[in-house]
């Protein structure tokens, strides 16, 4: 997962969504295969580390959020 970039889990091949624009609000499976494990329930505004833009997306640069102390 070092590889990979942080981004929104709406836009990320790994967010289980029915819909080809996912709202901010929907929350659905996380499928990334390192993660799937954890059963992981997401929403479209969530992000981590393991992003992977959805074949076809267009998606915005995203600046991973600072650590909250």
């Amino acid at each position: 997962m070092a590889d990979a970039s942080w981004g929104n889990c709406k836009n990320c091949r790994f967010f289980a969504g029915n819909s080809d624009e996912p709202s901010d609000e929907e929350t659905q499976s996380c499928n990334q295969p390192q993660l799937k494990q954890f059963a992981l329930v997401v929403s479209g505004d969530s992000g981590c580390n393991a992003y992977e833009a959805r074949t076809g997306e267009t998606v915005p640069t995203y600046e991973e959020p600072a650590p909250m102390h």
